[in-house]
């Protein structure tokens, strides 16, 4: 088990002090199945994993996962919802038992009056006091909120509603080759991002191995991942405009005309990239201001693996299916520093946000990026607290930090102004140039290489 410790506490917790209901929200591939298992080990448990089926095929499905609590007795029936959950409730009430239904999305969508099932019969467990512990769980986000919304017939009955998301890159380099250095571990969070089901399927191989051999060769996981998962999202009609939209924000196209025009999509666009963005594919992303009452946005692919797919493999699939996996390689390799620039910043700001030595540097209310309205001056992580900035940090992947870095940073604070005299500034850099360390010294500058971001 690699973080997830918070999560996996609360559910012991829910299975030790029933009854409760949970409901269990994330992305696909983030590990939420794994982390039931392993929290509710040892325990009395039903667990369903529901998928596309008729209510008849799920009810059938279920019965014979109850069975397994009954050992020795005839296989059981369950003629619907109200009587699976009529047995569940018995049994709990003999010894303690958890019920997980997985994938919840695809049960109620099946039975739609599902929901108001099981608010009937928790109800009647929870002023019962009857033992049970409820998981409905799923990757459908949208219909997950909708089942804790004022109106929908479970609202405010959760008592513990998880969001569970991507690793951060510390934590997930615990997939990486033990004795990784700092630069090999970030290279591969770009790559593949916190998504626990993609470092599983890399492998802890190099990343050279893992880019040719479990990326772009076909076959492989992760070689068609993104097309899969946008392919079987509920809400997503026409797969192939998504994609377009996906690989337009991967190419640089940042505002909504761009996307628009990149993508060649007449209409629809804001829904569109509203369900992005509630998936977790993409993100509005916005200038950072103390004041600013309409600050400026902008998009940008927010999960790493889905960036580096769209921006290498996407484009060349169709050299990938002849097997010119080496010819993308070549190109790739070639390219994969200047790539290396989002992904690290993210991590800069990471680290400044959670783990950074709050004795040594601000703590700042809000981190974030910030730029110019003509895009003339940018400045990779911004701090605020109240009206003025705290705190300014440069984040330089693809080269050794010169002094020039420097001089563009302070550029910077001036043109923020007054709000800006006395923030902080900070550089990351994999090296420094000598006579940048030695300015620093003087402009009392900090200077972190990339290896602190794993102190």
């Amino acid at each position: 088990m690699v973080d997830r410790d918070d999560e996996r506490r609360r559910l012991v917790d829910a299975a030790d002090n029933p009854p409760q209901l949970v409901v269990l929200r994330g992305r696909r591939r983030i590990g939420k199945s794994f982390l039931i298992d392993r929290a509710l080990t040892g325990r009395r448990v039903v667990s369903f994993q529901a998928d596309e089926q008729p209510e008849r095929g799920h009810l059938e499905v279920l019965a014979r996962e109850a069975s397994r609590l009954l050992p020795g007795s005839p296989p059981l029936t369950f003629s619907d919802w109200d009587a699976a959950l009529t047995f569940f409730g018995t049994q709990a009430e003999h010894h303690p038992l958890v019920v997980v239904f997985d994938e919840f999305q695809w049960l109620a969508q099946a039975q739609p009056a599902l929901p108001s099932i099981v608010q009937r019969h928790w109800d009647r467990w929870q002023r019962a006091g009857t033992p049970v512990t409820l998981i409905l769980s799923g990757s459908a986000l949208t219909l997950l909120e909708e089942l804790l919304s004022h109106g929908s017939p479970l609202f405010g009955r959760a008592d513990y509603r998880p969001l569970i998301g991507p690793l951060d890159y510390r934590d997930a380099a615990s997939f990486a080759r033990e004795g990784s250095t700092a630069e090999a571990l970030l290279r591969r969070y770009a790559v593949l991002g916190g998504t626990p089901q993609y470092q599983v399927w890399a492998g802890a191989g190099p990343l050279p191995t893992v880019i040719r051999d479990r990326i772009l060769r076909k076959g492989e996981s992760l070689y068609e991942e993104p097309l899969h998962l946008l392919r079987e999202e509920q809400k997503i009609r026409d797969p192939g405009t998504y994609f377009a939209v996906l690989a337009a924000v991967a190419a640089g196209a940042t505002q909504f005309n761009e996307i628009q025009q990149q993508a060649a999509i007449a209409k629809n666009l804001d829904l569109m990239l509203a369900r992005l963005d509630e998936l977790g594919y993409i993100t509005r992303r916005q200038a950072l201001e103390p004041t600013a009452k309409r600050p400026r946005g902008s998009y940008r692919i927010a999960d790493p693996f889905f960036r580096f797919w769209f921006r290498y493999v996407f484009p060349n699939r169709s050299r990938l299916e002849r097997g010119r996996t080496n010819d993308v390689y070549g190109e790739l390799d070639t390219d994969l520093n200047t790539f290396m620039g989002l992904a690290f910043e993210d991590c800069c700001r990471e680290w400044l946000g959670r783990y950074a030595p709050s004795d040594a540097l601000p703590n700042s209310e809000h981190l974030g990026s910030w730029w110019s309205r003509d895009g003339q001056v940018e400045i990779d992580v911004v701090g605020t607290t109240k009206n003025h900035y705290d705190l300014l940090a440069s984040c330089k992947w693809s080269q050794t930090a010169k002094p020039s870095v420097l001089g563009e940073l302070l550029a910077a604070r001036d043109h923020l102004g007054g709000r800006a005299t006395h923030a902080r500034l900070i550089i990351f850099a994999r090296g420094f140039d000598q006579r940048l360390i030695e300015q620093a010294a003087l402009e009392d500058v900090t200077l972190i290489p990339a290896h602190q971001l794993f102190a």
